[in-house]
Parts: C-alpha cells; structure tokens; sequence
C-alpha cells in the first residue's frame, strides 16, 4: 500500500469543485484514456479507458464513489475512491480524503491524503508502475476540478 499526501490552492470555490467533483463528463476528462463515464447511483460513476502504464497498453473497467461531508471549521471533505479493473485480471484502488476550505478570492485551499492498494496479480505484474499512475491520477483530479 502506498500512501501520499499534497495540498493545492485551487482556483474556484469549494461549492465550484463539489459541483465539478459530482460531473461525470468532468471526471472523465480528468482521467488519462478515458472517454465517457455514467452514473449509477447517487455516489458511484463508471465506464471504461484506454491508457499507457509506463508504456505497457491498458485498457479497463474503471469507477469512482464520490461522497462529500462537512467537518468543523467550514471543512468540506470529498471522499474519492478510483477502482480500476484491467481487462488482463486484477485490480487496483486509490482512496483520498480532500479537505477544502474557502481562501476567499473564490479559491479554496485543499489537503488531501491518499492511499492506493493492489491485488497481489498486480502487484507482481506492475506493482510499483500502477501505483505511480494512481498516485498522478488522484492528483489529477483533484488539481483538475479547478480547471474545469
């Protein structure tokens, strides 16, 4: 298990990213070789893609539960969890608890923690290759909700 920890001052306001967070066209541009997501439910969105892990093709089932809550001191909390399925067998899961706070200027200051898992299969086949794209990933994301 690898775990990461960043903060960001990110251009919009935390109502904006919570928005921007619930999107799945947003979500999907976000994340590298995928085309469309669709909602399931309320927290969960999925759908496929199609990318390069340290030039190795991949091509997976991917989803993505979104939960949002509100802490003390005007904290708001989203909660991502990245579930990736390989079309060759396995898995792999980042999960990241992203702090916003309003820093006025309609920008939000965010802290996140993040921490990835893989299947054993994965982690003998590519294991530190796949947690270095899910850590860019999650981070992407997250930088990412800013921009769109």
């Amino acid at each position: 298990m690898a775990e990461a920890t960043g903060s960001a001052r990110l251009g919009k306001s935390v109502a904006a990213l919570v928005a921007a967070s619930d999107d799945p066209a947003t979500i999907a541009a976000l994340l590298p070789g995928c085309e469309k997501l669709h909602r399931i439910d309320a927290e969960h969105i999925e759908g496929r893609l199609a990318t390069e892990v340290s030039g190795i093709p991949i091509q997976a089932a991917v989803s993505i539960r979104r939960t949002v809550e509100s802490l003390p001191d005007g904290v708001t909390r989203l909660h991502l969890r990245l579930k990736i399925r390989p079309d060759i067998g396995g898995q792999a899961i980042v999960a990241a608890l992203v702090d916003l706070r309003e820093s006025g200027d309609a920008a939000a200051e965010a802290s996140w923690r993040s921490s990835s898992e893989l299947d054993p299969f994965l982690a003998v086949f590519a294991g530190q290759r796949v947690e270095a794209f899910l850590k860019e990933s999650i981070e992407r994301l997250i930088a990412g909700l800013a921009a769109a």
